[in-house]
């Protein structure tokens, strides 16, 4: 099956204009299919979640095996090509098509595996979602996704990175990681400026000094300036702003944790540590 000639023959009788812009690319090599399906391991009572379906491709291997597959999709004609390619598939009542903004849908508590090849427009929002919402359950196993290579290095970076932020930060107070294969443009239709890369992610199901909400309000505020800033002067400059006594409170904080290392370098035991020393001062508040 060649799987390009396919989609555009689906496409032009379905009137869909695929838009790059809004992330639009489909995965038109069977083998980067079947590599996905393969590494996310799926068992046969497993509940797994298609972000960015499409024309179901995907969707419809992941329940060749798992017991039930959530297809999101927000294009109304996609959806309908997917309805109707999938219409005589024996697999058909295992997929819950679902066409919705993901940003705005509640993730299934059923889903214990993601497998997906998300849009890269709203990926950032997307992750942190995905983090918040399905790696806190104790019944999620894992994810596999294929992104941008570039977003990936900044989602994988560790502290003392160049590409070490808040996005690697919030991931890394959830979950640890790792690359599965990198995926060249041409495998992708329509053709994206960016190469990508396939990768595994899963729960680090380790214990907080505070929640993700005041952990995040951290991160922005250490964040906000050059990763290349002293710890010492961005907090100065932020409690500074809110109390009198900052002096007394940056000594408190020298106390806990070494104020000379540069933002790039901070680790997310010593966001935590700030965190939660703001949130005792009652510096930042929680949600």
């Amino acid at each position: 099956m060649n799987l390009r000639l396919e989609i555009e023959h689906i496409c032009s009788a379905f009137g869909i204009i695929l838009r790059p812009e809004m992330g639009q690319h489909f995965i038109i090599s069977e083998r980067i299919i079947d590599l996905e399906v393969k590494v996310a391991d799926l068992k046969a009572d497993d509940v797994a979640l298609d972000i960015g379906a499409g024309l179901g491709y995907l969707t419809e291997e992941l329940a060749k095996i798992a017991r039930k597959v959530y297809a999101i999709e927000i294009d109304e004609k996609l959806v309908s090509a997917m309805r109707w390619r999938l219409r005589n598939s024996e697999l058909l009542s295992k997929i819950e098509i679902i066409q919705c903004d993901v940003l705005k849908y509640e993730f299934p508590q059923d889903v214990n595996v993601i497998v997906s090849n998300p849009p890269y427009n709203i990926i950032s929002q997307l992750i942190i979602k995905m983090l918040k919402e399905s790696f806190i359950r104790e019944n999620f196993r894992h994810a596999i996704l294929i992104l941008q290579q570039d977003y990936v290095k900044k989602l994988l970076s560790n502290p003392g990175s160049k590409n070490w932020g808040r996005i690697s930060a919030a991931f890394k107070y959830f979950a640890k990681g790792k690359i599965i294969e990198f995926i060249p443009r041409k495998y992708f239709f329509p053709t994206p400026d960016v190469d990508s890369m396939m990768i595994k992610i899963w729960p680090d199901r380790k214990q907080h000094k505070v929640r993700f909400e005041v952990f995040e309000k951290t991160t922005s505020i250490l964040f906000s300036a050059s990763t290349n800033k002293k710890i010492r002067s961005i907090l100065k400059q932020f409690i500074k702003e809110k109390v009198r006594d900052w002096r007394d409170l940056l000594a408190k904080l020298e106390r806990k944790i070494n104020m000379h290392k540069r933002i790039r370098e901070i680790t997310v035991e010593e966001i935590e540590e700030i965190a939660s020393f703001l949130l005792e001062q009652n510096l930042i508040a929680m949600t």
